[in-house]
């Protein structure tokens, strides 16, 4: 499912929902302030309002969002049918319709290296150990591409230091190689070193941002309400 049709999906959910949650801050708001009148519409208005303005907030910092990090830390947007992360000493993994391999690349070259001829696909499993990136490949991924079949006719490690790539005939002979260099192998699934390697202190902080707003905005529209409440009640005793 290509980015633009997630995103159309969200917009039609999140409006949804967004209606949902106007009927019930309005219908709150009124009945609360049955007794007052003179604030209530101004606060209905506030609490109809809200919500939608929360989706388009929403809208604006997934923007922002995918944009900084798509050009400075060269990550995925988290929707649609790709995935993309550096893992270091130059070298970037990426993913597209499936997750279970993927190519691992240099990041420069044309198309941030994915054209490189130093690139491998139908990666299966991998490992990160130093400046050696080691793993398996399937020679035919592009035929097993969306099958149950996890097939790894290749074992290949990859200095990153000179590109130099070497391939062995089984895994045990790879695990030979790693101990001569001071690695013990462990590979994981690709979609768990992209895990690894995808997520960063700005996701985080693009997190805070996308609630810590909302959710003041709520807090205030609920103090106004209440103080709007503590004045009609003080004037009724007034007057009485």
């Amino acid at each position: 499912m290509g980015i633009a049709v997630v995103l159309i999906v969200y917009f039609v959910v999140l409006s949804v929902a967004a209606a949902i949650c106007c009927a019930i801050l309005v219908a709150t708001t009124r009945w609360y302030l049955r007794d007052a009148p003179r604030e209530r519409r101004k606060l209905m208005a506030y609490a109809g309002v809200l919500p939608f303005v929360c989706v388009a907030y929403a809208g604006v910092c997934f923007i922002a969002y995918a944009v900084i990090n798509d050009t400075v830390f060269h990550r995925d947007p988290m929707l649609g049918d790709g995935w993309s992360t550096p893992i270091g000493h130059g070298y970037a993994i990426d993913m597209i319709d499936v997750t279970d391999q993927g190519t691992v690349h240099p990041v420069d070259g044309p198309d941030g290296g994915l054209n490189s001829p130093e690139r491998v696909s139908g990666v299966r499993r991998m490992q990160v150990a130093g400046p050696f990136i080691l793993g398996t490949e399937d020679r035919n991924w592009f035929a097993n591409l969306g099958k149950d079949v996890k097939d790894e006719s290749n074992f290949f490690v990859i200095d990153t230091r000179t590109r130099a790539r070497r391939e062995f005939a089984s895994e045990s002979e790879l695990a030979a190689y790693a101990s001569q260099n001071g690695a013990s192998l462990a590979l994981k699934p690709i979609a768990d070193v992209y895990d690894q390697y995808r997520f960063t202190w700005f996701d985080a902080l693009a997190g805070v941002a996308l609630l810590l707003l909302p959710m003041l905005a709520f807090c205030w529209l609920v103090w106004l309400v209440a103080r709007a409440k503590r004045k009609e009640l003080k004037l009724a005793e007034e007057q009485s």
